[in-house]
């Protein structure tokens, strides 16, 4: 069974919380919304509370299959900063094992920042792209080895069934997006 844990903040960008997960769950997958705050609620950047299901100060971030970061600048500013130590020594000690990294917007600026994206392409919002310059594909959603990017909110659909086809299958990612009545690139 595939498990994906999301960590969020204060300020992650709301659809790329919302979509992704709903699609995921759909599928299957398993999916932990981790606040990196000491209280599990968070409030979205566009004003959508959501209360998680754990907090990463007590989350064991090792029985995952992938982790997601979602975008949101000020979601994102948090993410990053020296505020999240098990998040970030999580990330730069598991580059070269089995686990599948996500990201959309500016999150995948974490990844750059952390070294993680050399030899890997990758997507995000423009303007984010100055730590990883090299591996920058301007493309909505760019699969590399076990990296899935993404650019933005406009892509959030593409992306979460981007996921599903890579962890799960093709024929699930058909499926939900069939279902969904979903008619973009799937």
């Amino acid at each position: 069974m595939v498990k994906i844990g999301i960590i969020v903040a204060n300020g992650t960008e709301d659809s790329e919380l919302v979509v992704p997960v709903d699609i995921w769950n759909r599928a299957g997958i398993i999916t932990k919304i981790i606040s990196i705050h000491k209280k599990k609620n968070v409030l979205l950047a566009n004003g959508i509370k959501v209360s998680c299901h754990e907090t990463l100060d007590v989350e064991n971030l090792s029985k995952y299959n992938a982790i997601y970061l979602p975008g949101g600048t000020k979601g994102v500013e948090q993410l990053s900063s020296t505020n999240t130590p098990k998040l970030i020594n999580f990330l730069k000690g598991n580059t070269n094992s089995n686990v599948w990294f996500l990201s959309i917007c500016a999150a995948t600026s974490i990844y750059g920042k952390l070294g993680m994206l050399k030899g890997v392409k990758a997507t995000c919002y423009p303007g984010y792209e100055s730590s990883f310059r090299s591996s920058y594909v301007k493309q909505p959603v760019v699969v590399s080895k076990h990296f899935i990017t993404a650019n933005g909110p406009g892509s959030v659909f593409d992306f979460a069934f981007k996921v599903v086809e890579k962890l799960v299958s093709p024929a699930m990612a058909k499926k939900v997006a069939n279902d969904m009545l979903y008619k973009g690139n799937k």
